[in-house]
């Protein structure tokens, strides 16, 4: 397969997976509309919160799923590995405007954290894992997020991960602060 024909399977099944709407899927039963409780963020935060923790805990691995499941695709395809950023960037992009849920996602951050995982394994784990206590002591999803991907950036190099794994694990930190920003995420705010 050439590289344009990899790069248009990687937008489509990215964007489709990242599409899924989890957190809507796992709470439907209890009747509560995720844009009306809590942040209105139909994510896996807004689920822990309000709704349940482990309904929550399934929507954070669900999401994170459908961030690394394409990027494992493309490298399966045989795209090579500075290409599988784009199938991760879709997938978090379909979070963001799913259309399966009339264009109104989430913030990403499981999204983000599984194209990580999927990009930088041992590296991607670690801060997964340094992310989750940070929000487990400060109770501030932002916090954990910016926390998870600064030690993946700083394990990045001494586990050899290769630049374009490293570049674009760094643009997608930037992309989903800056979004945690923009949809009124503060500093010191718990959300």
């Amino acid at each position: 397969m050439d590289t344009s024909s990899h790069v248009i399977v990687m937008l489509v099944v990215g964007y489709l997976l990242g599409s899924i709407p989890f957190a809507r899927l796992f709470t439907m039963r209890s009747g509560i509309d995720l844009f009306e409780v809590g942040t209105g963020n139909p994510g896996a935060a807004n689920v822990f919160r309000k709704i349940d923790k482990r309904i929550g805990a399934a929507v954070f691995l669900a999401d994170g799923l459908k961030g690394a499941l394409p990027v494992f695709i493309a490298n399966m395809m045989g795209a090579p590995q500075d290409l599988w950023i784009i199938a991760g960037a879709a997938a978090v992009i379909g979070h963001w405007y799913p259309i399966f849920n009339r264009f109104k996602g989430g913030a990403g951050l499981a999204t983000g954290a599984g194209v990580v995982l999927g990009l930088m394994p041992l590296a991607g784990i670690t801060g997964i894992v340094a992310g989750i206590l940070m929000i487990a002591w400060v109770k501030s999803s932002a916090h954990g997020a910016l926390t998870g991907l600064i030690v993946i950036l700083l394990l990045a190099i001494p586990f050899g991960y290769q630049w374009p794994a490293m570049v674009a694990s760094s643009m997608l930190a930037a992309v989903l602060f800056a979004k945690a920003v923009t949809r009124g995420w503060k500093p010191g705010r718990k959300d």
